[in-house]
């Protein structure tokens, strides 16, 4: 037995606690840094996007038709350099410059007849003036010759009455020729004053009659002054119409993106054309659940972008910061802007339209928080799973 267990006697003769001590102090130290490390050390908490792309500031501008029609010409291209209001697409505007031309010759019609109306009103004024002249002349002089009939009837009244007086020394023929004389002018004069009334009469039908013909002209000649003005306004109209018929770039820029476009291709109103994308500055533009970022994103905050295509452990990520949160869900997204800290050096040549995913860091804690708080969520959405459907 002796000679049989030689081996582990001589083994446990040699071992001693100084090994185990060794390892009890060496585990303890490991299990300190940990606690140390779970309870002390801050780690950065990320929400991440992956429906994020850089994108000019301001956005591309579309290209899309006002009207409905027919395209005649074309002089869009892809990767086109274009100034703002450039033409790019005409449409058929046959009809409306067909109209143009009608309103046009119906306008330059309008002034000689207007100019024509207003010259009768003219003579018409003046003729009545004159005619009013010629009407008091006429009843002026006929007054006058009433107040000589007047005197003339007065006198020979006087006569007949005296020589009624003196009838024994004068011949009775003499009395009777005297009175005839006197009922003679006597009916002059009233002949004389049913003249004057009417000439009165006639002047003043005639001065009315001649405000009618007047008034009558101005009324037309207003009519065709509204008739100027709606004219005017309606070839106004028709060049608006026109001019939407040529498409213009919104914009200087570079185009971006073009539709199947062919001579005679018919339209609709809304159809986007292309996409005129400016030459500025870039953005990158994110969308994240409405719980990533409502209260936890917020302006002046750090994050990082890795683009699609370009390995960031080759190429690197970008760097960047929060500018912009949106306070409104669209599509249970919302919308968060960066402006990103572009580097000279970058082997990434940065456009319009790369595709990517961002890392916002939103807070630091430690791990011993973050599992506390995981531990809460998955408590509370187990506790959820298990509540019975109402």
């Amino acid at each position: 037995m002796p000679t049989t267990f030689s081996r582990t006697t001589r083994s446990l003769a040699h071992d001693s606690a100084k090994h185990a001590l060794i390892t009890w102090l060496i585990g303890g130290l490991l299990l300190s840094l940990w606690l140390f490390w779970f309870f002390f050390f801050r780690i950065t908490v990320y929400e991440i996007s992956t429906k994020a792309r850089l994108e000019v500031n301001p956005s591309a501008h579309p290209i899309t038709a006002l009207i409905a029609s027919k395209i005649i010409s074309v002089s869009l291209l892809l990767g086109q350099d274009v100034q703002a209001d450039q033409v790019l697409v005409e449409l058929d505007s046959t009809n409306e410059q067909l109209r143009l031309q009608e309103e046009e010759s119906r306008l330059s019609a309008l002034p000689p007849q207007i100019a024509s109306l207003e010259k009768q009103m003219t003579d018409l004024e003046q003729a009545k003036g004159k005619d009013h002249q010629a009407a008091l002349a006429a009843i002026d002089s006929a007054k006058s010759r009433q107040q000589e009939a007047n005197s003339a009837v007065a006198f020979a009244k006087n006569n007949a009455r005296s020589l009624t007086g003196l009838s024994e020394a004068i011949p009775k023929i003499e009395i009777l020729r005297a009175a005839a004389e006197a009922e003679k002018l006597s009916s002059a004069r009233d002949a004389l004053t049913s003249e004057i009334h009417r000439s009165e009469m006639a002047a003043e039908t005639r001065s009315h009659q001649e405000l009618a013909d007047i008034e009558n002209l101005r009324r037309e000649a207003a009519k065709l002054r509204g008739e100027f003005e709606t004219t005017h306004r309606t070839i106004n109209r028709l060049k608006q119409d026109i001019e939407q018929h040529l498409i213009r770039a919104p914009a200087s820029g570079q185009i971006g993106d073009i539709a199947d476009l062919q001579v005679g291709t018919y339209v609709a109103v809304g159809d986007k054309l292309g996409t005129v994308v400016p030459r500025s500055e870039l953005k990158i533009v994110a969308y994240f659940p409405p719980a990533s970022v409502l209260g936890r994103i917020h302006p002046g905050q750090s994050s990082r972008m890795r683009l699609e295509g370009f390995p960031w452990a080759q190429f690197g990520t970008i760097q960047a910061k929060v500018s912009r949160v949106g306070t409104e869900i669209r599509d249970n997204q919302v919308r968060v802007e960066f402006k990103p800290e572009l580097s000279e050096d970058s082997p990434i040549r940065l456009q319009h339209g790369l595709p990517g995913s961002i890392e916002v860091s939103i807070e630091h804690i430690s791990p011993a928080v973050l599992v506390l708080r995981n531990t809460g969520q998955l408590l509370a959405n187990s506790k959820q799973l298990s509540l019975p459907a109402n």
